[in-house]
């Protein structure tokens, strides 16, 4: 066989092929054609799904309703069933979905869908969403406020659900007189809702701890101490870390040292009834870091104009002396600390901004520090300027610190003000509120919102609250929903209630 006959049977194979595809892809394509005319004489009904959000957040106990849009085209079938499923459990059979939130597991990121049926085809309609479960208290704001003769906690709901006079209406009898402070604190890198200290400083219950999940008391501080309480008891904050809790109480550091760590429980131990040694009156300020990863506390004290930190269950000066920077001297400053809070939280270094007011000028400072490193952190100074309208700052104003973000909002008498500290400027975001700011606080897990409490304009042994958008596109605005008018005493302390501390991480 020569080669030129072996090439021409090649060629004649590969024409033969080519025929053989193409009169196979013709009958394809005519049998496709065939069977999209047929279909162009069935009416099948086809249905479509609005109003259904990407992801919903529930609560244990709360009434909760979806409306959807449900529209057909070609008819809708004679028979047609629903089903609104969550965690592969069916939780209403309606159109809308409307039931109390009950057997759920408390937990982010359910999966939910919404069945349509056609039960004339067995045709089903899937229409996917997430669903976030949280206990009834999970997180919201907590107001505390003196009324006189008793203290009054109230909270509000990310929803904007209001529990007013909460303590009372779950505990059947009121707080103690002297509303002073609140702090939440939780067991080292749990992912349980943490607790609640509720600062009160009139006997004869004193300060009291709150279970986060349920607001119903747990124990009253009085009660934690070796022996009797301590003279001139007058509780003013609590900070928890791994293995040492620190109250501050008329000025004095009392340090209760927990032997257990990962595994501790909520009041294990006792506290000492004699406070740390030392010449000292602490303010109310203690400042922390990364609630999961950092155990120090930043304290101030009155009596020499310092900073103190509290760390291992020892309080001490800043390592000055070690420092690179000496932006500041942090002791002896002839200044006293008025607020300030974290930064920046990310792990391992800690920044911190403090607003200070000189002792004997009108002036005023604004300092940042921070502390690095894994274990015993170091300190290290950053910078300190002069505040641009020291007018603006006196004993009664109102602080609230961003995170990751360059503002400090600023209450004073009823304006409220944005500093800006990366370039040292403040200017008014809001002046129209016409009465007297009494506290600001935001949201650790979300620093566009904020919550101001301002004295009510009819009753000034009132309060009124609100939440406001304080984004830059927001610039202040209050939150539909989120604003309450005369439903609170006179509050004197605002915190947002975190729920689980990893949301801030």
């Amino acid at each position: 066989e020569s080669g030129n006959e072996r090439l021409i049977f090649k060629d004649e194979v590969m024409k033969r092929l080519f025929i053989y595809i193409i009169t196979v892809m013709a009958l394809f394509a005519a049998g496709c054609y065939e069977d999209k005319g047929n279909y162009d004489y069935e009416t099948v009904p086809l249905v479509s799904v609005s109003g259904i959000e990407k992801s919903y957040d529930f609560y244990v106990g709360s009434q909760e309703t979806i409306t959807p849009t449900v529209t057909w085209t070609n008819g809708k079938p004679d028979k047609v069933s629903y089903a609104w499923r969550i965690n592969n459990k069916v939780v209403c059979e309606e159109e809308s979905l409307n039931f109390v939130v009950g057997d759920l597991p408390v937990k982010a990121g359910l999966y939910a869908e919404f069945t349509i049926t056609n039960e004339d085809l067995g045709v089903e309609y899937i229409n996917r969403f997430n669903v976030s479960v949280y206990s009834t208290y999970y997180s919201g704001w907590m107001l505390l406020a003196d009324k006189g003769n008793v203290s009054e906690l109230s909270y509000v709901r990310d929803d904007g659900g209001l529990y007013a006079d909460i303590y009372k209406n779950v505990n059947g009898t009121d707080l103690a007189a002297g509303a002073c402070a609140l702090m939440e604190h939780w067991l080292p890198t749990s992912e349980e809702i943490g607790q609640i200290f509720v600062a009160c400083q009139n006997g004869p219950e004193y300060s009291v701890e709150l279970d986060g999940n349920t607001f119903s008391k747990m124990v009253a501080t009085k009660d934690e101490f070796v022996g009797d309480v301590p003279k001139d008891f007058k509780p003013m904050r609590m900070n928890c870390v791994t293995n040492y809790d620190y109250l501050i109480s008329n000025g004095k550091l009392y340090v209760r040292n927990i032997q257990a760590s990962y595994d501790a429980l909520y009041q294990d131990g006792l506290f000492p009834n004699f406070p740390y040694p030392g010449d000292y009156e602490l303010t109310n300020l203690g400042i922390r870091g990364n609630l999961l990863f950092s155990n120090d506390i930043i304290c101030f004290d009155k009596k020499t104009s310092s900073y103190m930190l509290v760390r291992t269950g020892e309080m001490k000066r800043f390592d000055y002396t070690n420092d690179s920077e000496k932006a500041f001297i942090p002791y002896d400053m002839g200044k006293t600390v008025l607020d300030g809070g974290p930064i920046s939280t990310e792990t391992p270094t800690d920044e911190f901004l403090t607003v200070l007011k000189s002792n004997s000028e009108n002036k005023a400072y604004v300092q940042k520090f921070r502390f690095s490193g894994w274990g015993a952190k170091t300190y290290r100074s950053i910078s300190e300027v002069e505040f641009p309208d020291p007018s603006i700052i006196n004993e009664n104003t109102k602080f609230a610190v961003c995170q990751n973000r360059p503002y400090v909002y600023i209450a004073s008498g009823n304006v409220l003000y944005v500093y800006n500290h990366k370039d040292n400027t403040v200017k008014p975001l809001r002046s129209d509120f016409g009465r007297t700011i009494r506290d600001i606080a935001v949201c650790p897990t979300n620093y566009e919102r904020l919550g101001i409490a301002l004295e009510n304009a009819d009753d000034t042994s009132k309060s009124d609250f609100m939440v406001l958008d304080v984004s830059v596109v927001g610039d202040g605005k209050t939150l539909e929903g989120m604003e309450f008018i005369g439903k609170f005493g006179r509050v004197v302390d605002l915190i947002y209630k975190i729920g689980n501390q990893w949301d801030t991480y």
